[in-house]
């Protein structure tokens, strides 16, 4: 029983050091929105152990044409900020020929939805004391032309007619389009 409980140990703790090895995304058009925010919070995570990484964040809605992915975690300020990956969403939105309005990035020439990111601190503290954060984003399964996902992406709040106008500041200077 005790031979089994130190192999344990040492897997968890092999399992800490290595995410400590992960690297900040780039912007890149061949890969889902989802994918690129999963790579920011494991290179900007805080704290020895993420529990949280056994939670699917993850979600195909193959009905309505959509993929959501929500995370929360300890996000280390010395690895990442609100505002870092608020401007990683942008590049990669003007790669995809889109403008962001509020947490959505929209073709400028079609005034379709691309995808929705959005990400804010919850006002609480992860017990390392980096502040606990969350990232939303809403991304088509396949093509954004698609009828699912436009029927999906207007109900979820998409807008074409919002204009950057109409985004809300949050404490930290940040953009809270999640209201």
């Amino acid at each position: 029983m005790s031979r089994h409980w130190v192999i344990v140990m040492i897997c968890t703790l092999l399992v800490a050091c290595i995410s400590s090895f992960y690297s900040k995304p780039d912007p890149e058009l061949g890969k889902d929105i989802s994918t690129i925010s999963e790579e920011y919070v494991k290179a900007t995570r805080g704290g020895l152990l993420d529990f949280t990484a056994v939670i699917p964040a993850k979600v195909y809605h193959p009905n309505d044409g959509y993929i959501h992915y929500e995370r929360l975690w300890c996000l280390d300020t010395e690895k990442g900020s609100v505002e870092e990956f608020q401007a990683l969403i942008e590049r990669i939105c003007r790669l995809r020929s889109g403008e962001m309005r509020g947490e959505w990035c929209m073709s400028i020439n079609h005034q379709r939805p691309l995808f929705s990111a959005a990400i804010e601190q919850t006002g609480t503290t992860c017990t390392g004391g980096d502040p606990t954060t969350v990232i939303y984003t809403l991304e088509p399964i396949s093509s954004p032309s698609t009828s699912e996902w436009m029927l999906s992406a207007e109900a979820l709040g998409f807008d074409k007619n919002a204009d950057k106008k109409s985004e809300k500041p949050i404490k930290n200077g940040a953009k809270n389009t999640l209201e």
